[in-house]
């Protein structure tokens, strides 16, 4: 009768542990790879930093779930320890904060590895090394994160206005690959005026529009239609205080960033 009971308590278990796996969903939500003064971590750093968000309706302990910034060096993931479960759970529907600062041996938030600010790979496994999800990024801006909008979603922004722990904003500022070709601003960092290099396949309309860190819109440098080939636009800043901006290329296809740093 005993070994009854405890075969239909293992199984009652596996059962619950089954359906809390099914219905976890957890995706890499927003990071910040390049944290000079923008949020400071609980040990008084600014590490690097990255929310996982469950969009599942139950918790998750994440213990012996797997993290890296490397896709595919297997030696390269971290195992999320298991020593105090409660701290390393993602509520369902919510989120989860981990610091990567290579400070493992103090925190089981921190993990053994940063981020590079210009680009690289970030990715988060199950127990049985499964990937759940993964992002290739490329050059990030000081104290401005990437993030998904809505919280779980295709789309990645440029977010300003970041929100580590909390549901994602959206600033309207896109990153897409297709593009038309945008080169980096000449000279950069500048104090007074910088130029902006493009390049059309085929005659469209441009609009090239400039951002603070707060994602409001500070100029509009192009709006209108370009032959096809290649075209510069002087951007005028001395007006503008110093610091970090954004601009982006649209037209009615496709949308880029890249950042920029007036300094005076």
């Amino acid at each position: 009768m005993k070994k009854s009971y405890t075969f239909i308590l293992a199984l009652a278990i596996m059962f619950f542990a089954g359906i809390q796996s099914a219905s976890a969903q957890l995706y890499i939500n927003e990071f910040m790879a390049s944290n000079d003064s923008a949020f400071a971590g609980p040990q008084g750093d600014y590490p690097d930093w990255i929310e996982i968000y469950n969009a599942g309706d139950d918790a998750v302990d994440l213990s012996g779930y797997y993290m890296a910034d490397d896709l595919t060096d297997p030696d390269a993931m971290y195992a999320i320890p298991s020593t105090y479960p409660d701290s390393v759970t993602v509520p369902a529907h919510g989120y989860i904060l981990f610091y990567a600062n290579k400070g493992q041996e103090s925190s089981v938030l921190n993990l053994n590895f940063k981020l590079s600010g210009g680009g690289e790979q970030v990715g988060l496994w199950n127990p049985d090394q499964e990937v759940l999800d993964s992002i290739t990024y490329g050059d990030q801006t000081t104290d401005i994160s990437y993030g998904r909008y809505p919280d779980g979603g295709a789309n990645w922004e440029f977010m300003p206005t970041y929100t580590p722990g909390a549901t994602n904003v959206a600033n309207n500022i896109i990153e897409n690959d297709e593009a038309p070709l945008m080169s980096q601003n000449m000279p950069n960092p500048f104090s007074t005026s910088t130029t902006i290099r493009f390049n059309l396949a085929t005659s469209q309309n441009v609009t090239i529009n400039v951002y603070d860190v707060t994602g409001s819109l500070v100029a509009v440098l192009a709006n209108g239609v370009y032959a096809a080939g290649e075209h510069k636009v002087v951007w005028n800043a001395e007006n503008l205080p110093a610091g970090y901006y954004l601009y982006s290329i649209e037209t009615p296809t496709a949308r880029s960033v890249k950042k920029a740093s007036v300094v005076k």
